[in-house]
């Protein structure tokens, strides 16, 4: 019984060692880029596996600050700007239509050394290419 006492006492002092160590080094992200984009229906494009499946749609557009420093110790963070409204991506939506078809939209980025990419990926993979979209990319660093 003392021993599992004892080890009952150490356990706030281990979780507090762990908590402590594990302490963020703060950064100071001083410099701030801010990109708006407008990407037209006829830019994206539709991707598919070797069967012609699993369809999305792709635009990759070049960021010229988006270089080796900010990929290394910044930060990228891309919104969807649609009816005077940002939202932070990923952007995930569901949808039905007047036949009770159901599918779910995802919006979503990725980024390297010069560019960003955007996707659009339908839950049906139906043929839905999309229309004109709004995008506003932040860079710090």
């Amino acid at each position: 019984k003392t021993q599992l006492m004892k080890k009952l006492l150490l356990l706030p002092f281990l979780i507090g060692f762990i908590f402590t160590s594990c302490e963020p080094v703060p950064e100071d992200l001083t410099t701030k880029v801010i990109y708006n984009f407008s990407i037209n229906s006829k830019e994206w494009q539709v991707h598919t596996d070797a069967a012609g499946l699993n369809r999305y749609y792709s635009c990759s557009l070049p960021v010229s600050n988006l270089n080796s420093n900010v990929y290394d110790d910044g930060a990228v963070i891309a919104y969807i700007v649609m009816d005077g409204y940002q939202q932070v991506l990923p952007y995930i939506r569901h949808y039905e239509n007047s036949n009770g078809e159901r599918w779910t939209r995802t919006v979503d980025f990725d980024f390297s050394d010069g560019a960003v990419n955007f996707y659009i990926t339908n839950s049906d993979f139906a043929v839905d290419p999309p229309g004109n979209m709004d995008f506003r990319v932040v860079l710090m660093w």
